[in-house]
């Protein structure tokens, strides 16, 4: 492995300052449970590292109204929160299946986001909730959608100065019921498929719905021409085949050596029926 400097800043605009400074190949480094493992494999080499570790104000969440997670928030305090598996239930289910415990103690949900891998398991809920993603740099403070901060197989809209400093998510309204879902190889693995389904339901009628898969495209995917097909209709077993068939055909995927593109299609079929039913079941509907 190359050796390279490391920065540990203790506040966000030493952090900037820090990263302005650098010359040559340099990155932020949140929980580093990827961008190690690249290094130690040198897939990939930096000059200089600087890392977020220290910075308190992007630790931890906070409630007032709308949720904010600080870039630097670990999975592990997410999935202990009662209050968070009651709020946001699809995400909560999430953060409990990313990887393992050890795993979840050091990595964070910037971290997660900003290695953008179309796999990534908290992506999907983050889709349905239609978070909004803060970035701060040199430049100033900009807020963008999730769905627009992907934008291919490892990348993001990110600048490369530019820190992930928090995540917004608002709390669902009405009769809403969510779900997450996730097949891999084995326990612990990386998703072969993943999907989110969020319903909001009004006099036995989906008034809104929101989908998104996981490891099925070139980025995290909404799957909105299967929305619609959903969104104004009772969600009866019909319905629920023809959206599984819509999803199918809706997304992406390719052949690698997780799974061909033909059973990922299949599968995220059988997802997306399997979430509109427990999300349906959440909000005590019926079919």
């Amino acid at each position: 492995m190359k050796k390279f400097e490391y920065h540990q800043p203790q506040t966000l605009e030493d952090a900037l300052k820090t990263m302005e400074k650098q010359g040559g190949e340099a990155r932020y480094i949140a929980g580093g449970t990827d961008l190690i493992v690249r290094l130690k494999q040198r897939t990939m080499a930096v000059d200089a590292l600087v890392s977020l570790r220290g910075i308190a104000e992007l630790h931890g969440m906070t409630q007032n109204g709308a949720w904010r997670f600080g870039g630097m928030c670990l999975f592990r305090e997410m999935e202990r929160s009662p209050t968070l598996a009651r709020a946001f239930p699809a995400l909560f289910q999430a953060v409990r299946v990313l990887a393992n415990p050890q795993v979840r103690n050091v990595a964070t949900i910037g971290g997660n986001l900003c290695n953008a891998a179309p796999s990534a398991d908290c992506a999907p809920p983050l889709l349905v909730l239609e978070a909004r993603l803060k970035l701060e740099g040199p430049g100033g403070v900009r807020e963008v959608a999730i769905e627009d901060f992907f934008t291919g197989p490892g990348q993001t809209c990110k600048e490369p100065r530019e820190i992930l400093t928090g995540i917004q998510v608002a709390p669902p309204g009405g009769k809403t019921g969510t779900a997450f879902l996730k097949i891999g190889r084995v326990s612990q693995d990386i998703a072969v498929v993943n999907a989110a389904v969020l319903v909001e339901m009004e006099g036995g009628v989906c008034r809104r719905c929101r989908l998104a898969a996981g490891a099925v495209a070139p980025v995290p995917l909404r799957l909105r021409r299967t929305e619609e097909l959903i969104e104004g209709r009772r969600i009866e077993p019909d319905l629920l085949e023809a959206a599984a068939a819509k999803a199918a055909e809706e997304v992406r995927p390719i052949s690698d050596v997780r799974a061909t593109e033909e059973y990922r299609r299949a599968v995220a079929g059988v997802l997306v029926k399997r979430g509109l039913l427990q999300a349906l079941e959440a909000v005590g509907g019926s079919m």
